[in-house]
Parts: structure tokens; sequence; C-alpha cells
């Protein structure tokens, strides 16, 4: 039994974003443990683009038990390369990274 524990623990970690295609757009959800946010919490989407030239904050305020937030991007007119998503809570300092590929010959968005 420890050794599952052990084994899923590093994915619970990892799991914290998850982005996926939604028609022409790129949504990310950031999941936070509703019993950490008992107070509400202020989160910030860092977007980082291949070159830097469409990079983007965008800070929300989550509500006091709420679960997830999620912050998108249209596909049409975004650089093409590996962009990395930073979810940061002000809060807590607490940070979460995912990245993704975005290139316009394939449909395919997301590296494993």
């Amino acid at each position: 039994m420890r050794k599952i524990v052990l084994i899923l623990f590093p994915l619970l970690i990892v799991a914290d974003i998850v982005c996926q295609q939604e028609n022409e757009r790129i949504t990310c959800t950031y999941f936070i443990q509703r019993s950490d946010n008992a107070h509400g919490l202020t989160v910030e989407f860092h977007w980082y683009s291949p070159k830097g030239d469409d990079d983007r904050i965008k800070r929300f305020k989550v509500p006091p038990f709420y679960g997830s937030v999620y912050d998108y991007r249209f596909v049409p007119g975004r650089e093409e390369g590996r962009w990395r998503v930073v979810v940061r809570e002000l809060e807590t300092n607490k940070s979460a990274t995912t990245f993704f590929d975005l290139n316009g010959s394939s449909e395919e968005f997301f590296a494993d």
C-alpha cells in the first residue's frame, strides 16, 4: 500500500494545472484544495510565450472554498513553439507550472 501512495503523490503535485484545447482557445485550469481556500485567494496566471513577445499576467480573486480557477488564450495569432504557464497564489506563495507546444501544422497542442 505504501508504494501506491509514494507513486501517486508526485502525480498529485504535477496535476495542479490542467490545460486543454477548446475550439480556438487554450484553457488552463488551476485546482485548489478547498480546505486551503477558507478565506479566499488571489492567484496570477503568468503566460510565457516562446520568444517573450506574447506574454501576459492575469490576476483573479478566488472566493472562499472554491476549488478551481481558469484562464484562457485564443490560439489564432499566437507565437508557435513551447509555452509555459505558471500560476501563483499570492497569499501563500505557492506556484505550479505546466508547458504546452503550439504549432500551426498540428492539431495536437499539449505535450505529454
